[in-house]
């Protein structure tokens, strides 16, 4: 997954919502399907443009081409929450990730961003083990610090509690680092060998319907992804 950014706004997520997203079919699909992973060309064709969530452009030239191949030590937090970065990252040691792209789409106007990443890993035995592994850090990590790209990263994962599935995880991340402090909402799907990850971050806000509108964009964001991924996979 993309490095933890507080990028250019701080993140705002949504406390809960109670749509329903397609990932639900893809997250319980059999683990004895496809052996074959998608590769960073074929990635780069599924994810999220502009014509996807009006208002959004991006630079296909910037889209983060770059597998995590080596831990990101957690300086705070403990072993639930390495356990937790781990995942977050799709560690190529532990998850045996083949292929990633990381793309962040952005609105002039409002100051938000949408970061977007597929990640393709061996088998989807091991698509399900880093959701789960993701799931298990969140419930257990309080709040943890990191170094990420030299910058000392703090965040506080939270469950979005309707969407956590068999397959699935939303969540809100509390991040800190180079002097901002932002809330991102992320929905993270495990489709065949491939996981769908979808982050929405934007300027903090405690409007509840802000809030509401914020989780009902992710996932349905989320679900154009993941229909994309279970098209190219045949599933």
């Amino acid at each position: 997954m993309p490095v933890a950014s507080t990028g250019t706004t701080a993140d705002t997520a949504p406390a809960s919502s109670t749509a329903t997203t397609a990932g639900t079919a893809a997250a319980t699909a059999s683990t004895s399907v496809l052996d074959a992973t998608l590769t960073t060309d074929q990635i780069s064709k599924l994810l999220l443009t502009g014509k996807d969530e009006s208002g959004y452009t991006y630079d296909p030239s910037q889209d983060g081409k770059e597998i995590t191949n080596t831990q990101d030590v957690v300086t705070t937090g403990g072993s639930a929450c390495q356990t937790f970065v781990d995942a977050f990252e799709g560690l190529r040691s532990k998850y045996g990730t083949s292929a990633e792209v990381d793309r962040q789409l952005t609105n002039a106007s409002t100051g938000q961003a949408i970061e977007d990443s597929v990640m393709a890993v061996g088998t989807a035995d091991r698509a399900l083990e880093m959701i789960s592994d993701l799931t298990t850090g969140i419930k257990d990590c309080k709040s943890l610090t990191v170094t990420q790209s030299g910058l000392s990263v703090s965040m506080a994962p939270t469950a979005i509690p309707e969407m956590v599935r068999d397959g699935q995880v939303g969540y809100i991340n509390y991040l800190n680092g180079g002097g901002k402090t932002s809330l991102m909402a992320s929905e993270v799907v495990h489709v065949g060998t491939a996981v769908s990850v979808i982050a929405i971050i934007e300027p903090p806000t405690n409007d509840n319907a802000a809030l509401q509108q914020l989780g009902t964009t992710l996932v349905h964001l989320s679900d154009v992804q993941v229909e994309r991924l279970k098209n190219a996979q045949g599933l």
